[in-house]
């Protein structure tokens, strides 16, 4: 993700959102670098923005981020857990939505990748493809 932005933040605006830790220390379903860093589920809005802050630090992330609220509102609107990716055209349609986990992770950043390379040369938004499905 890094990488991408750094080859096409002349073209387009990027975010990250942080929400909600999936894998918390102190969840139903830990993982190692949860356990390994401490990160525990968020207790507050604070809790939140410090292991955000430390996301970005520990990656040497430059990509700007914003901090979903307590009340998971992104989260919920974009079925964002546990890691999706979505190109958000100006229209306000999606050109990119992955699958939900990390199943869909990496055909959407390809998808993606292409999207924007096409918008770079062009200059101009690619078109939506067609809905599959019967007519």
């Amino acid at each position: 993700m890094q990488q991408m932005y750094e080859d096409y933040r002349d073209v387009v605006e990027f975010c990250l959102v942080y929400i909600n830790e999936a894998h918390a220390a102190d969840s139903d379903w830990p993982v190692g670098y949860a356990k390994d860093l401490s990160i525990n589920e968020h207790k507050d809005y604070g809790q939140r923005c410090k292991v955000a802050k430390r996301l970005l630090n520990d990656k040497t992330l430059t990509i700007p981020i914003v901090i979903d609220g307590m009340d998971n509102k992104v989260n919920e609107a974009y079925k964002a857990h546990p890691t999706r990716v979505f190109l958000v055209r100006t229209d306000g349609k999606l050109a990119v939505a992955a699958s939900r986990g990390p199943f869909g992770l990496v055909p959407a950043m390809e998808e993606a990748q292409k999207w924007l390379a096409a918008f770079k040369k062009t200059g101009k938004e690619p078109p939506l493809p067609e809905p599959s499905g019967g007519k």
